[in-house]
């Protein structure tokens, strides 16, 4: 996502604003060549979206004729809008699109079209949630949550891992999991503290996964087994959360609380987790200690 040739003139100048445009006029330079010398794969991406929109119209229209109209019309509309945007991040990032051996890709594979089906399905989830439709709400997230395990799984078994991929997984992780507790919260469903705790934890993630890139040097991000195990964890308690809520049974009800508070938890106790493992891997990164190879951590901020 960053440059890193580039990068270390920037640092060399002390991040001055003159040398901030600078480096903004070169990588609009590298993605806009990157994107002419690849029109196989910017062909793919758009031919995707053409689908992906496609697919949803015809939703939106079963929607509108066997349900809800007004309902179809804000399914199609915030669906088509998020989709342009994501599609268009691709496409700025098609330069990511290569094997493990760093030779262009001429078009998307499976995974990154399941990755980018979870990204297309969350204005979805968000909608049906504000509208108080929590079943059609929890089949759509369990579909969305199939596709993000079946994108590692089939990159894996068919040895299709690639970079963009490797940079989209994680990066459509916190959007997604974000955009879940918002629209619960948003829904008046979720506590506030509870939502404030998640934006904490994924806004570290990204604010210091960034900062070490930027301000240290290099690294390479790279999900842990502890960091996939919260994951699921997480996953199958926004998905239980959401599933007592379509209940509506006294039982359910009972549940809804303690079920928050398992969630609130896990969220606090990964972010504390996640800000001293980040100032872990600064001080090794920097020197300051040295590094023993030995750390339990979320996500490895290694240099390469």
């Amino acid at each position: 996502m960053f440059i890193e040739e580039h990068l270390r003139e920037l640092r060399e100048q002390r991040y001055a604003p003159r040398a901030w445009l600078v480096y903004a006029r070169r990588v609009g330079a590298y993605a806009r060549a990157e994107v002419l010398a690849n029109p196989g794969a910017v062909r793919s991406i758009w031919t995707a979206a053409l689908a992906f929109f496609a697919a949803a119209f015809v939703t939106a229209m079963v929607m509108s004729v066997v349900w809800d109209r007004d309902l179809a019309y804000h399914f199609f509309g915030g669906t088509a809008l998020w989709m342009g945007g994501a599609f268009t991040l691709v496409t700025l990032f098609v330069s990511l699109l290569r094997d493990e051996n760093g030779y262009r890709l001429s078009s998307l594979n499976v995974p990154i079209l399941l990755t980018l089906l979870r990204v297309s399905l969350i204005p979805g989830i968000c909608l049906f949630l504000l509208e108080r439709h929590f079943m059609i709400a929890l089949v759509t997230y369990v579909l969305a949550a199939t596709s993000d395990v079946l994108d590692g799984f089939l990159a894996r078994r068919w040895r299709q891992i690639t970079r963009l991929g490797t940079v989209m997984d994680p990066v459509v992780d916190i959007v997604f999991n974000l955009a879940m507790l918002s629209g619960l919260t948003a829904a008046e469903l979720l506590p506030r503290w509870v939502f404030w705790a998640g934006a904490a934890r994924y806004g570290i993630l990204v604010v210091g996964g960034a900062g070490l890139y930027l301000f240290v040097g290099p690294v390479r991000i790279r999900p842990t087994s502890f960091g996939r195990a919260a994951g699921v964890v997480m996953t199958s308690l926004i998905a239980l959360y959401t599933l007592l809520w379509a209940l509506r049974s006294d039982v359910a009800m009972g549940l809804t609380r303690l079920t928050e508070i398992a969630l609130g938890s896990l969220l606090l106790a990964t972010t504390v987790q996640i800000v001293l493992v980040g100032w872990y891997n600064l001080r090794v990164m920097t020197g300051a200690i040295p590094e023993n190879g030995r750390i339990v951590e979320d996500v490895r901020w290694r240099q390469r």
